[in-house]
């Protein structure tokens, strides 16, 4: 999950505040959901945990949707629009990953010892 808190740091950081919730307060509240989403992924049981992802990928691919819908009218900037778009790609791994019994992000291939 350390993915996901250094591409909301990102986001954060490449969006000016002010300007996001003037022009565009819609993409600040699903930003703020899929934020929101990913809480109940760090320690959920592992019965809820595939429901706990699955709304995640739900909210990131609203994000990413809503993103690329209103680009020029929210002024979304192709780095924060690519932040967007990979948190949704990541999301997704990770509940397919959970929801079929693996962990949320796979070891690194030279931990794996075959």
């Amino acid at each position: 999950m350390r993915t996901h808190g250094a591409i909301l740091i990102a986001l954060v950081g490449l969006c000016s505040p002010a300007n996001a919730q003037t022009q565009c307060p819609e993409l600040v509240r699903l930003r703020a959901e899929a934020v929101a989403a990913a809480k109940p992924t760090r320690g959920a049981p592992a019965v809820g945990r595939c429901d706990a992802y699955i709304r995640l990928s739900i909210a990131w691919n609203d994000v990413a949707k809503y993103a690329s819908d209103h680009r020029e009218a929210c002024d979304v900037s192709s780095p924060v629009l690519d932040a967007i778009e990979r948190a949704h790609r990541d999301a997704v791994q990770a509940r397919d990953n959970v929801c079929t019994g693996r962990r949320p992000r796979p070891f690194p291939a030279e931990v794996i010892l075959h």
